[in-house]
């Protein structure tokens, strides 16, 4: 981890006082003034941690603002687009454009012109969604003539939030293209996005998808999951019931999914896969090391089931150290599940 000896300072200060706090039983609930103390401290972290020098941790910790607290995290985002890397730059335009931050429309037009692809696709994007109609033709182009598999299913995800109503043409119209037939990557993508939109046959096949094999059954769940349609809900459950080891990751996205849409039945998983630890101890690039991944969804599971009892483990994640990533999760779970109380609004 590469924070700053200042930063390192700070982030260590953030927690102490839960740190020395004695442990509380999780189902006492938290009185008033501790879940605002709590709900500063996770959204303290999530700011710090957006300045990180890890891009994964800067990205994670973005994208959580924009749901949590978009406008604190405000100078956060302008400030990536101006990032060394990549990643960063785009994970920056694509939080602008999610808040259409209509004042940083000179940022979004440079961005257009990034040498990189995909910062230029997340460019665009934040340029329509603040009212620059003609960037959404960059981002059709992209679906429809690029070479490359990643840049056309990352552009159909984004045409899929851009809240435009000829969306759901383009996208119908790419899903024809004999190269987008061919590549089930971007097939996908293409579904996901018309299910977002609320297309019913985008639906209907992204559930398939879902039943499909590994790589393209989490993809599919973790769009499904996002939406917020009680159609899905006895698709999420059968996938919520699947075997406990080989679908584990599956079985947590639909836990998330669930608890979306109002419902803890995968409370009880997630709250057990917290402490998660891979048994596998030779792990390799094709069966990588699993602990962090499932770790990872169980706390996005959390936030969304909503449980106030998931407070008391979150908060030593948030706490401890050894893996900023899920310290970010964590404090975003924090903020998901206090704001969803209304105590900190």
């Amino acid at each position: 981890m590469r924070y700053s000896t200042v930063a390192l300072g700070f982030f260590m200060l953030l927690w102490s006082g839960c740190q020395n706090n004695p442990k509380r039983d999780e189902t006492v609930a938290l009185c008033g003034p501790e879940r605002l103390e709590l709900h500063s401290r996770a959204l303290d972290q999530l700011l710090l941690a957006a300045g990180s020098d890890l891009d994964i941790v800067s990205c994670n910790a973005i994208e959580a603002l924009v749901e949590v607290a978009p406008r604190d995290g405000l100078p956060a985002f302008r400030k990536a687009t101006r990032s060394e890397s990549p990643v960063v730059r785009y994970a920056g335009f694509v939080a602008l454009g999610e808040r259409r931050d209509h004042k940083s429309l000179d940022l979004m037009v440079t961005g257009v012109k990034n040498v990189h692809p995909h910062v230029r696709l997340a460019a665009a994007f934040a340029a329509y969604r603040c009212g620059k109609e003609g960037a959404a033709r960059l981002l059709v182009r992209a679906l429809t003539d690029s070479p490359e598999d990643g840049l056309r299913a990352e552009a159909a995800a984004l045409i899929g939030r851009l809240e435009e109503p000829r969306a759901k043409q383009w996208l119908q119209r790419a899903l024809r293209l004999p190269a987008n037939e061919k590549s089930s990557r971007v097939s996908l993508a293409i579904n996901g996005a018309l299910a977002r939109l609320g297309d019913e046959d985008g639906i209907r096949r992204l559930v398939l998808y879902s039943r499909g094999d590994t790589a393209e059954r989490t993809e599919a769940l973790l769009i499904l999951a996002e939406l917020d349609y009680q159609e899905v809900r006895e698709d999420l459950l059968y996938a919520l019931l699947g075997p406990e080891e080989e679908y584990l990751e599956a079985r947590l996205i639909a836990a998330r999914g669930l608890g979306k849409l109002g419902f803890k039945e995968g409370y009880d998983l997630a709250a057990r896969m917290l402490s998660y630890t891979d048994p596998n101890r030779n792990p390799t690039p094709e069966n990588p090391d699993r602990t962090f991944a499932v770790r990872s969804l169980a706390i996005h599971a959390l936030a969304e089931i909503g449980d106030p009892r998931a407070l008391g483990p979150l908060r030593e994640i948030a706490a401890a150290p050894d893996d900023p990533r899920l310290q970010v999760a964590a404090s975003y779970a924090i903020c998901m599940i206090l704001s969803d109380s209304n105590e900190t609004r």
